[in-house]
């Protein structure tokens, strides 16, 4: 009687972790210094995937594998300077700026806000965005208004990482009017809320889901997000805006904390790698 107990709780156990799992709490490893330094590479942290929203699960527990989600009830909505961790859909995995499934980074801006960087001080709806102390910018090498870099979000724009924008963030309800000319523009929103091989144009045609339009309404509020670390983060200035739908949770505490980069060849180098005073932190 007294195994079959242990058993049954053992199972009890399990279902509990499973749906606190699937539900409610999420552990994630920070594998880059993007956020520094408010949370450093080789720290482990706790995410409530219940701050936000409730939802059935994105992926089967403990296994990784992607499967549909549904939302189910409404909490609250995502603030300025919430850390988050956010995912983009699998078919972008190979472009460079979608590097990992699962990223930590800061909003700083949400539906319906006007963002613009000027000498890397952020200001959202004219007003500097006040950030943590644990932020770093390196206020030396500005790039100056009208250098042009490539690689920025939206292309074709005449912007750079430290001078941007200004740019408004889309909301739900939004409507985009679409032609030739700007169609590069938000053909990744569009993708992101509609799914792959949703837009296409062929000519002076522009198609979604197949059928023509010249017009596009916002589905879901999206959010413009950054790195603490502004000059040395691959965020929203890179990858565009992310939407509701991405956000997997709010960051809590750091549960665990090791140097990645100290060479462990003993049990005592392993116990040194160990960063204790990181451990239980709540991030700001």
């Amino acid at each position: 009687m007294r195994i079959k107990k242990l058993i049954l709780i053992a199972i009890y156990l399990l279902i509990l972790v499973i749906i606190l799992k699937a539900f409610f709490i999420g552990a994630y490893r920070i594998p880059t210094t993007s956020m520094a330094k408010t949370l450093l590479a080789g720290d482990f942290i706790i995410v409530s995937k219940a701050a936000y929203e409730l939802r059935t699960p994105g992926e089967i527990p403990f296994l990784g594998i992607r499967i549909p989600s549904k939302k189910l009830i409404d909490f609250s909505k995502p603030q300025i300077n919430d850390l988050i961790v956010f995912g983009f859909p699998s078919f972008y995995k190979d472009n460079e700026y979608y590097y990992s499934e699962k990223l930590v980074k800061r909003i700083v801006a949400g539906p319906g806000d006007t963002l613009q960087i000027i000498n890397k001080k952020i200001y959202v709806n004219n007003k500097k965005l006040k950030l943590p102390v644990t932020s770093q910018v390196s206020y030396s090498n500005v790039k100056p208004p009208g250098f042009i870099d490539k690689r920025i979000f939206p292309p074709g724009m005449k912007w750079n990482s430290d001078n941007y924008g200004p740019v408004v963030v889309p909301a739900k309800g939004d409507t985009i009017k679409l032609n030739v000319d700007n169609i590069d523009r938000w053909k990744q929103l569009i993708v992101f809320e509609m799914g792959e091989k949703s837009v296409r144009r062929e000519g002076t045609v522009i198609t979604v889901n197949g059928k023509p339009t010249r017009e596009y309404i916002v589905r879901k509020d999206h959010y413009f997000v950054m790195g603490d670390n502004f000059n040395n983060s691959k965020d929203s200035r890179y990858f565009g805006f992310i939407n509701e739908d991405m956000i997997l949770g709010k960051v809590l505490f750091i549960y665990w904390s090791v140097d990645p980069h100290r060479n462990i060849n003993s049990f005592s180098d392993f116990f040194k790698g160990i960063r204790t005073e990181r451990i239980f932190k709540s991030p700001d």
